[in-house]
């Protein structure tokens, strides 16, 4: 992964390019980004720039023995930290997956959480970065550089880091070892300890534009027109998501159905029918479950815009927008906070192992009121 092959984001690249050429590297980087954004690229991107050996003004030359290892993921002095799962152990580490994660990360260099629980067999399961982790890391350092540049250790999902391993990577980043450069990715800075976040430099990876986005989906797929425009107005400018929706087409086919059929129920108040969608829903794995929940947000969002705010801000495909048109009053002023706070909150349960069956049963009961609340005051702004 060069920074070429990243659309979007020039000016990060750019003052990362000026941080090495001027050697005013930070011992401690953290990328941060939506879920499918390039926050992971761009770390791999900057670590094989780092480890180049004939480094251009601006980008890695791609061709010495170093960024063709980084190309294979498999340069002996970058140290690759990712969550896992006990299927391989008791207390697993990233070593043990490291196979898995290098076809993963050549399949698909802007991953998300969610597919690589999938590759790993963690559906039903929550993926961590236990303490084993930053022991067996500790050790590493330890070690001299094997090639005689930088050490580096990339932490993609830095926010799955339990306590313990967290406290023990502070350890390294108050002392760290010479010529060792730590970048930590997360979709979640808010869950990293303070202590961490005033120990990194920051750098926030943004969704890219349409005209980025535009360039990146003609080279990379073949794809009509029309159906090019509609992936460019779903994804958002996230990249992960956009090629997630050229591959599958739409991600939203498998969960509109679902949504729908559960906002039905609930506001008809249908209680053993939703009793039997919960029992069926908790089938699915958590993560997607999660992503459910996110699917849910989005759709909420599309409400709101499509009550109060400009058509062309509506992100829906036309199966979407036929039953927005139908559920958009039943969201407005009086309860879309509340109902907004019930997701994330339902979210938030889920990420930290509670009871799916309790979790969801209690949201759907809380959305039996919530639908019925009426507006006051919606003006719709858009022609019918």
């Amino acid at each position: 992964m060069n920074f070429g092959q990243i659309p979007g984001n020039n000016n990060v690249k750019k003052q990362l390019s000026i941080a090495v050429e001027h050697d005013r590297i930070s011992h401690a980087h953290l990328f941060c980004g939506d879920d499918g954004s390039s926050n992971l690229a761009m770390a791999w991107a900057f670590a094989k720039y780092l480890s180049c050996q004939d480094r251009k003004e601006s980008d890695s030359c791609g061709q010495c023995s170093a960024c063709l290892k980084q190309s294979k993921l498999s340069h002996p002095d970058v140290h690759w930290v990712f969550p896992v799962t006990t299927g391989k152990g008791a207390n697993p580490t990233s070593d043990m997956f490291i196979e898995d994660f290098r076809s993963f990360m050549l399949e698909q260099p802007f991953p998300y959480e969610l597919d690589w629980n999938q590759k790993i067999g963690a559906a039903n399961k929550q993926a961590f970065i236990g303490v084993k982790e930053s022991s067996e890391l500790a050790k590493k350092m330890i070690l001299k550089p094997y090639e005689g540049s930088y050490r580096i250790v990339i932490i993609w999902l830095a926010h799955k880091m339990h306590a313990p391993a967290a406290n023990k990577l502070l350890k390294l980043l108050e002392e760290p070892p010479e010529k060792t450069i730590f970048i930590l990715v997360t979709s979640e800075k808010g869950q990293l300890l303070d202590t961490i976040l005033s120990r990194v430099q920051s750098t926030d990876i943004s969704a890219i534009n349409d005209h980025e986005m535009n360039n990146y989906l003609n080279l990379n797929f073949e794809l009509e027109t029309s159906k090019r425009e509609r992936i460019m107005l779903l994804s958002s400018g996230n990249l992960g998501q956009a090629i997630k929706m050229c591959q599958d087409q739409d991600r939203s086919v498998s969960l509109a159905p679902l949504f729908q059929s559960w906002m039905r129920i609930s506001y008809a108040a249908k209680i053993p029918e939703l009793s039997r969608w919960i029992d069926s829903f908790v089938k699915l794995g958590r993560e997607e479950q999660k992503e459910f929940i996110q699917y849910g947000l989005h759709m909420l969002r599309e409400c709101l815009v499509y009550n109060f705010g400009p058509s062309q801000l509506q992100r829906l495909n036309d199966q979407e927008l036929s039953f927005c048109k139908k559920f958009a009053p039943f969201i407005n002023e009086n309860n879309a906070e509340s109902i907004i706070e019930e997701f994330e909150s339902a979210f938030a349960h889920i990420t930290r192992n509670a009871s799916t069956k309790i979790v969801f049963m209690d949201l759907s009961l809380r959305l039996v009121l919530l639908l019925r609340t009426k507006s006051l005051t919606l003006q719709k702004s858009i022609n019918q």
